[in-house]
């Protein structure tokens, strides 16, 4: 159930942070990102978005529908949810956080055999998928 042409997923946060401010990765990780390569992005990262911006943790220039054009860029493609996916949800074990978002995300990337970069040790150290693991959680705050 391999997904042709992709081979990375990105988590909510390296997506977020590759819209807003790219330069704040190691460089590395701004390779993989800067690449004309289709990186995957699932669906559950736009409510996670959403939900982050209504709680004041994510401060965007414009509106969330206009981050959200900016952010699915050409390179960006949108990852739905499947049964499969939703099934590899309850694999995790039970020492795997709680977070839904993290769950879903990690399960799209095992299923779909893609790597995940995230800077979630958690979910780096859970081994669960392939991960490009980056130790870096950086503000999105542009509050003074």
């Amino acid at each position: 159930m391999e997904r042709a042409g992709l081979k990375y997923l990105l988590d909510t946060a390296p997506w977020i942070n590759g819209a807003m401010a790219p330069e704040i990765f190691p460089e590395r990780i701004r390779r993989l990102l800067a690449s004309n390569e289709a990186k995957g992005l699932c669906s559950i990262s736009l409510l996670e978005t959403a939900i982050l911006h209504r709680l004041g943790r994510l401060d965007l220039q414009g509106t969330l529908p206009q981050f959200f054009e900016s952010g699915l860029s050409a390179d960006v493609q949108l990852l739905e949810l499947t049964p499969a996916i939703a099934a590899e949800t309850n694999e995790l074990s039970a020492a795997f956080h709680g977070d839904p978002f993290d769950r879903v995300i990690v399960a799209t990337a095992a299923v779909l055999h893609l790597t995940l970069i995230t800077a979630d040790a958690g979910i780096r150290d859970a081994k669960r998928c392939a991960v490009e693991y980056y130790p870096f959680k950086p503000s999105r705050s542009s509050r003074g």
